[in-house]
């Protein structure tokens, strides 16, 4: 499966924020886009960073609440080394990258902008499908050879 069909079924939405965005508005972002994960970037189409919640907890790690809550901006706690695909990726490539560089969110880009993510829970999800059309095949195939057996 390519990318691009993986987004067609769950879409191509991303939270985005600004790179002078405080950190309460990243989470606010987060919270209102029911996600874990923010591109960072000036114009919403050029991926400059993200900003997950392992970064937010790093930063508080490093900083402390009082400055994580009032000073802090986006571009001062993003992931600047960003790994992404394109929609023409195969899925499966994509997952044996995200374990490789131990992410979690994947950008998606086409012609260089943004065009869609994919997270650890589509691909997580696309697995299960995959092992279940497996058994299923299998299950079938195990009828099919107990019936012929039967007949013989």
């Amino acid at each position: 499966m390519e990318i691009e069909t993986l987004l067609k079924m769950k879409g191509r939405d991303v939270v985005t924020v600004h790179p002078t965005a405080k950190l309460s508005t990243v989470v606010r972002r987060m919270k209102l886009g029911r996600t874990g994960v923010v591109v960072v970037s000036e114009d919403g189409k050029h991926v400059q960073g993200i900003v997950a919640v392992r970064d937010i907890a790093y930063a508080l790690a490093e900083h402390g609440e009082a400055k994580l809550a009032m000073d802090l901006t986006a571009s001062e706690i993003m992931s600047r080394s960003v790994k992404s695909c394109a929609p023409t990726d195969r899925l499966k490539n994509v997952m044996e990258q995200m374990t490789r560089w131990h992410v979690l969110n994947t950008p998606v880009l086409k012609d260089g902008e943004l065009y869609g993510i994919v997270n650890i829970d589509d691909v997580v999800k696309y697995a299960v499908q995959q092992m279940d059309l497996e058994s299923e095949i299998l299950h079938d195939d195990v009828l099919r050879l107990q019936t012929l057996k039967s007949l013989s």
